[in-house]
């Protein structure tokens, strides 16, 4: 939402004490207003349409109000304009939910700083979106003319262009009716493309159609038959189109001229890498989101796999431009020779390496990755003495919840950083691919399992904190989160696993009506991208009457080093919520402390490397101690997780950690009844 933006506000007469407040409030939240006073029963407009109203405040409980027949007349209108009840009982205008009203505002929930934070929120979203919607219109309506335009041009255009849906006719253009002698355009119904096509030419067509994501940039030379038996040696050239929300294949037919095989041969050089000889960046984002679209309209799914090699800048210092060069087409050769032929390669601009491989599975994915994870071996005879060389593979499937070609990269590369990051063999393709089933109908039923593990404070705190984990019910056994949460963020899952920890996570505190309670929620990567968590975590926590104090958001530093520019936009407005942040494996990275800078965290959690060996050695015990003075400076308070010895405890102490956590305190259990240290009255016995 633009700041500098003023928007019109309507509200209604009485209460102007509140009113005065709530107005006064949105203006020194950065929100620039135009409030109007109006009756509360119609819109102030002479004609219909004929103002600008972006929000209206209704204050439901003012002397003679009827909410219901302002509500009707923007139903009736079909105005868009969002409009917020606020109400000292919100369960008294709950019906009024049903006829419109964008949310209910309890006049309590204004009285504190966490409840005002949750207005101005909950009206930059209603804002926000009403914008959207807005632009979505102008979108549509841009899109409409768009539309038309393109059917004016294509009717009168010369050349002959029609669209296929499983392989026949949809819509013609007058050319191509003309140029295979249609009368007319009902006349193509029912017809095969393939039955213009030369007998002996219609294998190589075909082959050219289907094509999974080569077509477009080739052009297929083909004998066209006419109707009255003429043939016509012509060109084809193809794309995938979406028409009425299927999608179509785009044929353009043309009499041929010159040479076609010289012409492909100049489209392939200009939708080539120059350096490794792969699809360059423009073009393999084209094959990209022609896989979406595949996964969206056809369910064809795909994957994308990256690797990335941080040392090919240095050896390309010491190689040179031209043996370079012959390096990557020695990396680009090897590297095709491991992929299915099927496959789809480029090279960013960045210099990663992207495989594309169309009609993948779980299982597929798994298995190439396990093929590419050797590649760094193989390349080793070819790396300048001296130096080394080491891919990171990630990869992130392509479904129909894929959302865009950026969002999938982002996926890739926070995949790498996970398995550079995890440790142990990983389960086979199968139990993977079983795994993510039994996931997805586990959160279609609400089965998951949710576990508590206690947080201990070293130091006074009334509080009690306690770290939720999910677990996955099979037959014979629990499944860990370390067992799926991998695929469940390549899949997109990641996000609605994290809503249905948050939403019990939720009903537990509101179960146990602890004031001093405090749950601790681990985010996925797939959270830390959304455009809608937060706006569905506020409408959640209005819905359970929640409070955000009494949960502590927790985000992995490997996910943040991912993709940190949406990361950190992210842990910004959850702050403005309300909620406090932690981050954990704290420490993985080369520079932490920068990151942590961008977060403003109030909780870290150590990662486990800094914990190794400090009963033992004594450097690793000072670089500890200094990691945690460091973070105290700041204010932030340290988690020691993982602990398996209470002879550790004391050493931790001295260290200053504020909290440990770990099995030989208590293992996570579905009760949240942990008592460290128990109060005990004592009484002295009369002496004998």
């Amino acid at each position: 939402m633009n700041s500098s933006t003023i928007h019109n506000i309507l509200i209604n007469q009485g209460a102007e004490g509140l009113a005065a407040n709530l107005l006064s409030l949105l203006r020194r939240a950065g929100i620039c207003i135009n409030p109007r006073e109006f009756d509360g029963t119609h819109l102030p407009d002479d004609v219909p349409g004929g103002e600008s109203h972006d929000l209206i405040l209704l204050l439901a409980d003012s002397l003679g109000q009827s909410c219901e027949a302002l509500l009707r007349q923007l139903q009736s209108s079909r105005r868009d304009i969002p409009c917020l009840l606020i109400c000292k009982t919100p369960a008294r205008w709950l019906p009024m939910l049903s006829l419109g009203a964008a949310g209910l505002i309890g006049e309590p929930q204004l009285e504190s700083a966490a409840g005002q934070v949750q207005f101005v929120y909950q009206v930059r979203r209603e804002l926000d979106q009403l914008l959207q919607r807005r632009e979505m219109r102008r979108a549509i309506s841009n899109a409409r003319e768009l539309n038309q335009r393109l059917q004016v041009f294509m009717d009168n255009t010369r050349d002959a262009i029609a669209c296929l849906q499983d392989g026949f006719h949809q819509y013609a253009n007058p050319a191509w009716l003309r140029f295979f002698g249609f009368p007319a355009l009902a006349d193509t119904q029912g017809i095969s493309f393939l039955d213009l096509v030369a007998e002996e030419d219609v294998e190589r067509v075909r082959t050219f159609m289907t094509g999974p994501f080569q077509a477009g940039h080739q052009r297929c030379e083909f004998t066209a038959v006419r109707r009255d038996g003429q043939e016509v040696l012509s060109t084809v050239d193809s794309a995938s189109v979406s028409i009425n929300g299927m999608q179509s294949l785009q044929l353009i037919v043309q009499i041929a001229h010159g040479n076609a095989a010289l012409s492909n041969a100049v489209r392939e050089a200009v939708s080539r890498d120059l350096q490794t000889g792969l699809l360059n960046e423009e073009h393999l984002l084209r094959s990209i989101n022609q896989a979406i679209s595949s996964a969206v309209y056809q369910s064809r799914f795909s994957a994308l796999l990256m690797l990335s090699a941080s040392q090919l800048p240095e050896i390309a210092v010491v190689l040179g431009k031209t043996d370079m060069h012959m390096f990557l087409r020695d990396i680009a050769s090897v590297l095709a020779s491991r992929c299915p032929l099927q496959s789809v390669l480029g090279r960013l601009d960045s210099g990663d390496f992207i495989v594309l491989m169309p009609d993948a599975d779980t299982e597929s994915c798994q298995h190439l990755l396990q093929t590419l994870d050797g590649l760094n071996t193989t390349l080793l005879p070819l790396v300048p003495a001296g130096l080394s060389l080491q891919f990171s593979v990630g990869a992130a499937m392509i479904t129909d919840e894929a959302p865009d070609a950026d969002t999938l990269l982002i996926r890739a590369r926070q995949h790498q950083a996970i398995r550079r990051h995890q440790s142990g063999s990983n389960q086979g393709a199968n139990q993977s691919s079983a795994t993510l089933e039994l996931l997805r109908q586990a959160l279609q039923e609400e089965n998951l399992l949710l576990v508590y593990q206690p947080t201990v404070c070293l130091r006074a705190d009334a509080r009690e904190y306690y770290e939720v984990r999910v677990r996955l019910p099979m037959a014979d056994r629990l499944v860990y989160p370390t067992e799926f949460i991998d695929a469940a963020n390549q899949h997109g899952m990641g996000e609605r696993l994290d809503r249905y920890v948050l939403t019990h996570a939720m009903r537990a505190i509101r179960h146990h009506a602890n004031e001093q309670l405090r749950l601790t929620i681990n985010l996925t990567a797939n959270s830390l991208l959304s455009q809608t968590l937060l706006a569905w975590l506020t409408q959640e926590l209005q819905r359970q009457q929640q409070s955000p104090r009494q949960i502590v958001l927790q985000v992995s530093e490997v996910d943040f080093l991912s993709a940190p520019e949406q990361a950190r936009s992210f842990c910004a407005q959850v702050r403005k919520l309300g909620f406090e942040l932690s981050v954990t494996h704290f420490g993985c990275s080369l520079d932490p402390f920068r990151m942590l800078g961008e977060v403003q965290a109030e909780f870290v959690k150590l990662d486990r490397a800094l914990l190794q060996n400090i009963d033992v050695d004594a450097r690793q015990r000072e670089r500890l101690y200094e990691v945690v003075s460091v973070l105290h400076g700041q204010g932030i308070r340290v988690i020691a997780p993982m602990v398996e010895e209470v002879e550790l405890l004391p050493i931790l102490w001295q260290a200053n950690v504020n909290f440990v956590q770990g099995n030989c305190l208590q293992q996570p259990s579905d009760h949240m009844d942990f008592g460290l240290f128990n109060e005990e009255e004592l009484s002295q016995l009369p002496a004998d």
